[in-house]
């Protein structure tokens, strides 16, 4: 299924009251260019700031000499990002700088306004059907043109005008009306991104396509209005902070946009969470800067478009963590300077917090990230329906593109390392990987091991996947104090009766508790899992051993006690044909009958996806008839002798804390406990690749290196 493909759906009306107001606000503008973002009398102002702003001059200039579309062996996606934020950095250069380095920014900018307004197309890649691509480069176009307004000869500004007409106005507003197209109904960031290019430029050219501009206004906050109830109600997005971060400069840009002027943002910066999701960038990240890259998201993210909503919304968090900013939005920063900035320790802010919205909780022992805090961080997420909702939907608009089977799945870091780890996503060119299925259950995307149940640290159920959107419900949690908690009903992730399979992850202290109760009756197929990529120390019955350089960490099963780990190897990656060419997304390859495979079965490294260390898993097989599992997780491993407690979820769900002395023996220590007779032996047999219920495992008895 393409990326964008839909059946034909019904496309909701405009509110007529709505539609009356952005019509006012048109018939009233009378502001000259520049006016997107900012006004001409701000000119001097961000002049200033320029000036004595040396990393914000060094990257203008960088963005001068990138004359290449995109960097080498990087495809139509990579250009696109690279020719729009280029675009937008020589035309600000050009703007706000002096002499020979305007000059030369401003021919820069002309000529790539030259390149892109005589083109025939500002579709990159036929599969994608949204204006993604599209609306990245009308964006950056529309900046130029507005802020570059007075430098531009006639027919220049005439030759945009056009372009931005045949590319975006016209064709959007086509789409709209369009009954058989699902993107204008969507809640992804797609979708988002496509409203507010389409956005953006229908008030870019707004005095000579009055009329034209008050139709896609208004079609487009209608539109927008749906995306933004994703962000309700506490600010998560439920891609994960990479399609956050795209998805909320787009959002952000929008709103700027509208209230430079028209003076409004008519109900867009009101909507549920969105003034609160810098919440979700701070939380969703661990003490050394790695995210928890649940979905298609990875471990890093773009942080800038925190700039704008620290500004608007005067959230000293927000300014906080932009502080170091040094990407290719700096322009912004100086567009919005007027920001507050104070850490999450100064504000004395919670260290955990659950987003309802996303089913995702997040807890850390300290806010500090030096070595001498020791540091731990657990942050792990339910199923994809949103929280508010009471039924998971089967609706094509409601499905999210770039979330995974991941109910349940969790990362921790401590000790300076990420210990459990989430592999993140696979290669987009594979065939059908964003084929959800018409019930967002049963398409291709899910035959992929990054993509299904077994690729995270989870539970599987006789190795089938999970329903992926399934409602998985919070039932109780605590972010106060030093025992931080969360308990999930997965039962619906495995279409199985509600209750009758739950999670709980606590953070108590330094020691992280995951603990899954299952109703002996649903099946005697059940596999725990994590995955990793330290070295294994010792695999020795219900203890684990791994190390990173000088760190260690230490996995005890509490209960039951006949439970064992094992550990394993992910089934090799699987190569497949690529029957269509135009459905890749933009990746260079050979072409119609090229193999494309799955990412090798490795940690990233310095920036490379699956470039790092061996990925392994570590399981144990659910003992028959057991009702609970425990695992203690010991990310900054010690020899501290500690207690843990260990209680049903019911007790952890009754209005006491899960650390407290009422509740009932056995308590178990982390240190001190005798060890299985350790075996010099070891077995490794053959891998059967893509089997998910029957993959082989390997067997570690003894320290093994490898």
């Amino acid at each position: 299924m393409p990326f964008d493909s839909v059946p034909a759906l019904e496309v909701g009306q405009t509110n007529s009251a709505a539609a009356k107001l952005v019509e006012t606000a048109v018939a009233e503008f009378k502001t000259g260019h520049p006016y997107l973002l900012f006004h001409k009398q701000g000119i001097a102002r961000i002049r200033r700031l320029v000036g004595s702003n040396s990393k914000l001059l060094a990257r203008l200039n960088v963005s001068l000499r990138q004359i290449n579309p995109a960097p080498v062996g990087q495809g139509a996606r990579a250009a696109v990002k690279h020719q729009a934020r280029r675009l937008i950095n020589t035309s600000f250069m050009a703007l706000i700088c002096n002499g020979s380095e305007a000059n030369d920014a401003l021919q820069a900018s002309r000529s790539v306004l030259q390149e892109l307004s005589s083109a025939t197309s500002w579709r990159r890649r036929p599969v994608i059907k949204s204006f993604l691509d599209c609306a990245e480069t009308a964006v950056a176009v529309s900046l130029a043109y507005d802020w570059l307004y007075d430098k531009l000869l006639d027919e220049e500004r005439e030759a945009i005008e056009n372009a931005l007409y045949r590319h975006v106005l016209e064709p959007a507003l086509a789409a709209y009306e369009d009954p058989s197209l699902l993107w204008p109904r969507r809640r992804d960031n797609c979708a988002l991104v496509s409203n507010s290019g389409i956005l953006i430029a229908a008030l870019a050219v707004l005095e000579r396509y009055r009329d034209l501009t008050t139709q896609l206004v208004a079609k487009s906050l209608a539109a927008s209005r749906n995306i933004f109830e994703a962000f309700a109600p506490d600010g998560a997005w439920p891609e994960g902070l990479s399609y956050w971060s795209l998805a909320i400069r787009y959002a952000s840009l929008m709103v700027a946009g509208l209230e430079s002027t028209l003076g409004d943002s008519f109900g867009l910066a009101d909507r549920p969470g969105f003034a609160q999701t810098g919440d979700f960038a701070l939380h969703t990240v661990g003490p050394f800067g790695a995210a928890f890259n649940f979905g298609d998201s990875e471990l890093q993210f773009d942080v800038s478009p925190l700039v704008w909503l620290a500004c608007r919304f005067k959230r000293p968090i927000d300014g906080w963590l932009i502080r170091d900013y040094d990407g290719w939005y700096l322009p912004f920063t100086t567009i919005w300077a007027n920001r507050l900035r104070a850490s999450p320790a100064a504000l004395d802010l919670p260290r955990g917090k659950i987003f309802r919205g996303s089913n995702l909780a997040c807890f850390r022992n300290t806010w500090s990230s030096t070595p001498k805090a020791r540091p731990v961080y657990i942050a792990i997420k339910g199923g994809n329906a949103p929280g508010n909702e009471c039924a998971s939907s089967r609706r094509l608009e409601d499905t999210m593109l770039h979330t995974q089977a991941d109910a349940g799945s969790f990362v921790v870091d401590g000790a300076r390392r990420r210990w459990v780890i989430d592999l993140g996503s696979d290669d987009y060119d594979l065939p059908g990987y964003f084929d959800h299925g018409a019930d967002n259950r049963s398409g291709s995307r899910w035959r992929y091991y990054r993509t299904h149940a077994v690729g995270h640290n989870t539970l599987v159920i006789d190795g089938l996947n999970q329903v992926p959107n399934a409602r998985t419900p919070i039932l109780g949690s605590c972010v106060e104090g030093d025992c931080k908690w969360v308990v999930f009903d997965l039962s619906a992730a495995y279409g199985k009766p509600t209750g009758s399979v739950r999670r709980g992850a606590a953070l108590i202290g330094r020691q992280v508790v995951i603990q899954d109760e299952i109703d002996p009756a649903i099946s005697d197929n059940v596999v725990w899992a994590i995955h990793t990529s330290a070295n294994p120390d010792s695999i020795v019955g219900s203890v684990a051993r791994f190390r990173l350089g000088d760190d260690r960490f230490v996995a005890r099963i509490l209960e039951p006690s006949t439970a064992r780990f094992e550990l394993a190897l992910p089934p090799a990656p699987c190569s497949f044909p690529i029957t269509d060419i135009k459905g890749l997304h933009g990746r260079p390859l050979a072409g119609q009958g090229a193999l494309v495979s799955e990412l090798p079965r490795r940690d990233d490294q310095d920036g490379k996806r699956a470039a790092g260390a061996l990925i392994r898993r570590l399981e144990v097989p659910w003992p028959r008839g057991a009702r609970r599992l425990t695992v203690l997780l010991l990310p900054d491993y010690d020899a501290e002798n500690q207690a843990v407690p260990v209680a049903p979820l019911d007790d952890w769900l009754a209005p006491r804390p899960v650390g407290s002395p009422r509740y009932p023996e056995p308590f178990y220590r982390t240190e001190g406990l005798r060890d299985h007779e350790r075996s010099s032996t070891y077995e490794l047999p053959a891998l059967e690749a893509g089997l998910f219920g029957k993959h082989s495992r390997i067997r570690i008895r003894s320290c093994l290196s490898f």
